[in-house]
C-alpha cells in the first residue's frame, strides 16, 4: 500500500516538471522565432543599386526651353510667366481652342444667336446722340497713332489687325471702316474708354470675348489710335470719302459717363 502512494506521487511529480519543461521550450521558441522575424524584417537587402540616367531627359528640355524667356521657376517643377509676355506668345503662336477649357465648341459660339439689346443703364446715352459726327474745330491728335496701337493693342488684335480667329476680332477687312462708316464713331471711343462685354458678330463669326478698358490712354491717343485703325491694312479702301478723324476734344467729351462694357455693347451699330 504505501509503496502505491510514492508511485502515485512520483508520476504526479513527474508530470508537473514535463509540463513546466515544455513550457519553457514553447516560451523560448516563440521568442527565437519573433526575434528571427525582426531581423529579417529590418535587415537590408544586399547588392549594388545605380542611380537612374536622366542626362537624356536633361538635355531634351534644356533644348526645347532655351528658346524661351520671360517666365521664372518656382520650385522644381513650377513656372511663372508675366501676363504681358503670355499674350505676346498667344498673338505669335496662336490658340489651339481644342486645349482650352470652353464650355461650348467654336461651332456652337459661332452659330449662336446675338442676345436681344438690353436698354442702356446710362442715362447721358438716351439724351446725346454718342455716335454724332466729330466735334468741329475740334483738335486733331499729333501722337503717333501707330506707335499707340502697336503698344497697347497689338497682343489681341495682331499687327495685321486680323486677330485671332474664335478669340479676338479682327479690325482689318474693312471692319473698322464699316463701324466708322455705320455712325459707330461714338461707339468705337466708349470701347476703348470703358471697354466691351457681349457677343459680337464680325465677319460671320461671333465672338464671347470681353475688351478690358484703357483708362491708361490719354484723349490724344484715343484719338490718333482710332485715325489709325479706320484707315490702315485695308481699311482705308472702305473708308467713306467723308470721313472727318476723330478729335481730341471728341473723345474728351465721351469721359465721365460711368458706362459699364456692356452699355457699351447696346451702343454698337447694325453693319450691313
Amino acid at each position: 500500500m504505501p509503496n502505491d502512494v510514492n508511485d502515485s506521487q512520483g508520476t504526479m511529480i513527474g508530470t508537473e516538471k514535463g509540463v513546466r519543461n515544455l513550457f519553457v521550450i514553447s516560451g523560448v521558441g516563440m521568442v527565437s522565432l519573433i526575434v528571427a522575424i525582426l531581423i529579417l524584417a529590418t535587415a537590408r537587402p544586399q547588392g549594388n543599386f545605380e542611380p537612374l540616367d536622366d542626362s537624356q531627359y536633361q538635355a531634351t528640355l534644356e533644348a526645347a526651353t532655351e528658346d524661351l524667356e520671360g517666365f521664372e521657376l518656382v520650385g522644381e517643377d513650377r513656372a511663372r510667366i508675366d501676363i504681358r509676355h503670355a499674350i505676346e506668345l498667344v498673338a505669335e503662336r496662336g490658340v489651339d481652342l481644342a486645349l482650352t477649357n470652353i464650355d461650348a465648341p467654336l461651332a456652337t459660339m459661332e452659330a449662336a444667336p446675338e442676345p436681344a439689346p438690353e436698354a442702356p443703364a446710362a442715362a447721358p446715352t438716351d439724351a446725346v446722340d454718342v455716335n454724332a459726327s466729330a466735334v468741329v474745330g475740334g483738335t486733331l491728335p499729333t501722337v503717333d497713332g501707330e506707335t499707340v496701337f502697336t503698344l497697347n493693342c497689338v497682343s489681341c488684335h495682331q499687327a495685321t489687325g486680323a486677330g485671332l480667329p474664335g478669340a479676338f476680332p479682327p479690325l482689318s477687312g474693312g471692319h473698322a471702316a464699316e463701324l466708322t462708316n455705320a455712325g459707330g464713331r461714338g461707339y468705337m471711343i466708349r470701347s476703348l474708354i470703358y471697354g466691351l462685354q457681349g457677343a459680337i458678330e464680325v465677319q460671320g463669326m461671333t465672338y464671347m470675348s470681353a475688351m478690358p478698358a484703357w483708362p491708361q490712354l490719354t484723349d490724344e491717343d484715343v484719338a490718333a489710335v482710332l485715325n489709325y485703325v479706320v484707315e490702315a491694312w485695308d481699311n482705308g479702301e472702305v473708308l467713306d470719302a467723308s470721313f472727318e478723324p476723330f478729335t481730341i476734344e471728341e473723345v474728351t467729351a465721351a469721359r465721365g459717363e460711368g458706362l459699364a462694357p456692356t452699355d457699351v455693347l447696346n451702343l454698337r451699330p447694325a453693319l450691313p
